[in-house]
């Protein structure tokens, strides 16, 4: 069985950029949680907004669930979707988790609800989050470019391949 190949990480970090180039790459499909639940559930901001992070938690697990159940496929899952350990769990059944990471700093802020409020909002929730990210990463990579990330992704899952 060919794993699904995760991408986890903050919000804002690329995850779903470097997630299509990857897929691109090894002529995959990719599946963008986030995408999944505007498809089916409407703009994110608003949910937050009308029906509560609860709700949109509740969507998003169905969506990381359905993702995990496809094989090999390219899964850009949301900044939160590891905050559910039966979503980590499903995600690290079927695939190999990588773990993107830049500098705070450098993190997309727009049309991100948990990311209001700048670079201090964005410390709490990294502090909260890294300890999730680095239990579940199977492999930690940083995103200079997207091109350098998908690269070094596909690096890891080639020697990955070997070693079976």
């Amino acid at each position: 069985m060919t794993k699904n190949i995760v991408i986890i990480g903050m919000p804002g970090v690329g995850k779903t950029s470097v997630a299509e180039a990857v897929a691109e790459k090894l002529n995959r499909k990719c599946i963008d949680i986030d995408t999944e639940i505007i498809k089916k559930h409407g703009d994110i901001p608003k949910i937050f907004e009308q029906q509560g992070e609860k709700a949109f938690r509740a969507y998003e697990k169905g969506a990381v669930i359905q993702a995990a159940k496809e094989k090999a496929v390219v899964i850009a899952t949301g900044g939160g979707s590891l905050l559910d350990p039966e979503n980590t769990a499903a995600l690290k059944h079927t695939g190999t988790l990588y773990w993107i990471t830049r500098p705070l700093e450098e993190l997309a802020t727009d049309g991100r609800p948990l990311s209001k409020g700048g670079i201090e909002t964005l410390r709490k929730l990294y502090r909260e989050r890294k300890p999730i990210y680095q239990a579940a990463a199977h492999h930690i990579v940083k995103n200079t470019t997207v091109e350098e990330a998908a690269c070094a992704i596909l690096a890891l899952e080639k020697l990955q391949n070997n070693k079976k």
